[in-house]
């Protein structure tokens, strides 16, 4: 299992590239966007603000897509609502975020 010193690596370097950060336009993350009254300005700050170590769920691992990168999940808590986070740490600098929405089932922290 991944050590938490390295979540906290990781949570930092991405804080970093804030400004490199983008949201896939996947159906269910915009719904998500509408049905908690948020942008995605507003959710990327919320991300930036409040996600730490303990909110880790799964990762590194690395993408079968063709774009490499290795994918994070995370989740975390917003406007009342569990939210499933889902990115892909991409060589370019760039933070995809895969997948923002309510959380399908519940998540398994391994350090809570």
């Amino acid at each position: 299992m991944i050590n938490i010193n390295d979540i906290k690596k990781i949570i930092i370097d991405i804080q970093k590239r804030r400004n490199y950060w983008k949201l896939s336009t996947r159906r269910k993350n915009l719904l998500t966007l509408t049905e908690l009254g948020i942008t995605q300005n507003i959710a990327f700050d919320l991300i930036y603000n409040h996600l730490e170590w303990r909110d880790y769920v799964s990762g590194p691992q690395l993408d079968d897509h063709a774009i490499p990168g290795n994918i994070w999940v995370f989740g975390l808590t917003i406007n009342d609502y569990p939210c499933y986070l889902k990115f892909q740490d991409r060589p370019n600098g760039i933070v995809m975020w895969i997948s923002f929405h309510k959380a399908d089932y519940s998540l398994r922290f391994p350090y809570r």
